[in-house]
């Protein structure tokens, strides 16, 4: 009977699968099981990829050694981004929140279970928990060499300044020391600034441009990679990422998920006399970068699970009085327009999910360390 020598990968709190996503192309890797409990984002990943060997299940209730068994009797790749809602800045930051808990968890599956590559993703604000610095204790005591980055998903050639946590270990037999890639994108080409009010470069005012907190920065200056450089290919515009989509009405946008979304009147009115790149200022019962309208020619802050809803941050259509498409923030967090979203809740999904830029970054650093 011929062996099956092509490494299995497990992808644990799935969601839509978007870090298994670039591994489909490399034919030496094969998913072998993705776990979430959530059944919208089982059903949505399914009716996408049919055959995926999607489980339905809660990691709390499923030992190691179910996983082994689920995924084939071995896992040389494993991926995941726990809950992050206890650690994020837009969430709680409640350091007793029981969802911390899943990284301690993920750690200790990751070294029992001891494959090739493992991989984890999650807020910047993660990096200066006692949870991710156990992970890294512990990870090394079981034999792997890693690293770990706050890395900003515009600087990787999405139009959206998402930032995130990437964790990266490789087994000292596997392969080499994994090395994430320097930022590619950055130019020389002027972005609208949304604090200022007009075009500027990025390098005149990165923390303002790129969205990166004061505290973001101190943590990424403690990490064993820091982007400290911005690369030399131009950020796409976020008309560039939106164009050509049809028009919302017709058939082939409703086929997309290109719907808009039903606002109150107030809120319409609210938005209607807010210029493009501007925001909403009438009211005290709001942060300061909610009601926000985007920018043509600037980049998409961080999508969340909220976008449809203009008191939630800047989503704000850039010429148009509506929220953000399903499908405008689904290409914004770099779902091909193949990829469909049959169920009603996908608003959350698509916020909940990883940004495709990043997901290669990850890809490519595993990759590289076990060829």
């Amino acid at each position: 009977m011929k062996v099956d020598k092509r490494l299995r990968l497990v992808e644990l709190y799935a969601g839509t699968a978007r870090s298994t996503q670039p591994f489909l192309s490399w034919r030496r890797c094969v998913p072998a099981l993705l776990i979430d409990k959530d059944p919208v984002a089982s059903r949505t990943y399914l009716h996408n990829f049919p055959r995926a060997p999607y489980l339905l299940g809660d990691l709390t209730r499923i030992t190691p050694d179910a996983l082994i068994l689920l995924a084939g009797g071995r896992v040389d790749i494993l991926l995941g981004c726990p809950p992050c809602q206890g650690f994020s800045d837009t969430g709680s930051r409640d350091p007793h929140d029981p969802r911390n808990s899943h990284m301690t968890l993920f750690g200790a599956i990751a070294e029992h279970i001891k494959p090739l590559a493992v991989a984890m993703e999650n807020v910047p604000l993660a990096a200066g928990t006692g949870q991710f610095k156990y992970l890294a204790r512990r990870m090394e005591r079981a034999g792997y060499l890693w690293t770990a980055a706050i890395v900003n998903a515009a600087l990787h050639g999405s139009t959206q300044c998402r930032q995130r946590l990437v964790y990266i270990a490789i087994r000292k037999d596997a392969g080499v020391a994994p090395v994430l890639s320097a930022p590619t994108y950055g130019g020389t080409r002027e972005y609208y600034s949304y604090s200022l009010g007009c075009m500027k470069p990025l390098d005149s005012d990165r923390i303002g441009m790129l969205g990166e907190a004061p505290a973001t920065q101190r943590l990424r200056r403690k990490l064993r990679h820091v982007e400290d450089r911005l690369g030399t290919r131009d950020i796409p515009y976020l008309s560039e990422t939106l164009e050509d989509l049809p028009k919302i009405g017709t058939p082939a946008a409703r086929q997309l998920g290109h719907r808009a979304w039903t606002h109150s009147r107030n809120q319409l009115l609210r938005m209607g006399s807010v210029p493009e790149g501007a925001r909403w200022s009438g009211g005290e019962d709001h942060f300061s970068q909610s009601y926000g309208r985007l920018h043509r020619r600037g980049l998409a802050r961080t999508i969340t699970t909220y976008f449809a809803n203009p008191g939630s941050g800047r989503f704000w259509h850039p010429t148009e009085n509506r929220a953000l498409t399903l499908r405008e923030a689904a290409r914004l967090q770099g779902f091909p327009d193949s990829f469909r979203f049959p169920v009603p809740a996908a608003a959350r999904l698509v916020g909940n999910a990883l940004d495709g830029a990043i997901a290669e970054i990850i890809y490519r650093s595993i990759r590289a360390s076990l060829e």
